[in-house]
């Protein structure tokens, strides 16, 4: 007896059923409250890797098109050509020549090959899209006239955003970014640092200032220079 009295025995209790639930009802409450912060911060974080790209790869267009003379990329014989594809693995596309070396055997030295001081830009993969998206493109095309109404897919950008109407010259050439797969969601985060201020609707956003959204392929089309 004297010896039970020196060594009681503990019982150890556990969490009963209700307890249980509370704690996971609780966790569950909690879970509800951070996940739409925790997406909403990878998505910020994801706008704006794609928008510093965006910067880098206006740097490089701008670069180039102060060697060259044009937006458009040198086809092989050292002729400014429009190239709508924009597509990293086609050599002649824009993207493609801002990467190549001025030592690279592409570069045929004609025509406007010699004030070629390349490369302008690390690398462009459209396969690997920096943020956001499935792919990424820069494709460079001949703008609308003057004026005309911006939709989400023609060459055509409101910079001042002011009005939904191009504000580039009629026929002037144009390089820009184009990503497709994008969510609404996605747009509506690189807007906000692109074109801040831009559009009092989501409408107006989608179609005025450096960055356009056209809501039937999921793409965005983000300005990057004109002449």
């Amino acid at each position: 007896m004297f010896k039970k009295l020196l060594n009681p025995v503990r019982k150890t209790q556990g969490f009963t059923l209700v307890e249980m639930i509370g704690v996971l009802a609780i966790i569950a409450i909690l879970m509800a409250l951070l996940l739409p912060k925790v997406f909403q911060l990878i998505a910020s974080s994801n706008a704006r890797s794609l928008a510093a790209a965006v910067r880098t790869y206006e740097t490089s267009v701008i670069g180039y098109f102060a060697d060259v003379g044009s937006l458009y990329p040198l086809n092989v014989t050292g002729v400014p050509t429009a190239e709508a594809g924009g597509d990293s693995t086609t050599a002649i596309s824009l993207g493609a020549r801002l990467t190549l070396d001025m030592s690279d055997p592409l570069n045929t030295g004609a025509n406007q090959w010699p004030r070629f001081r390349g490369p302008y830009v690390e690398k462009f993969n459209s396969a690997n899209v920096p943020g956001f998206g499935a792919t990424i493109l820069m494709p460079t095309a001949t703008a609308v006239a003057l004026a005309t109404a911006t939709t989400g897919t023609n060459i055509g950008w409101d910079l001042k955003g002011d009005d939904g109407n191009s504000d580039l010259a009629t026929g002037a050439q144009v390089a820009y970014i184009q990503v497709t797969g994008v969510t609404v969601g996605d747009a509506e985060e690189i807007d906000g640092i692109i074109d801040p201020g831009v559009g009092a609707t989501q409408a107006e956003r989608q179609l005025r200032g450096r960055v356009k959204y056209d809501t039937a392929t999921s793409a965005l089309f983000i300005y990057l220079a004109h002449r």
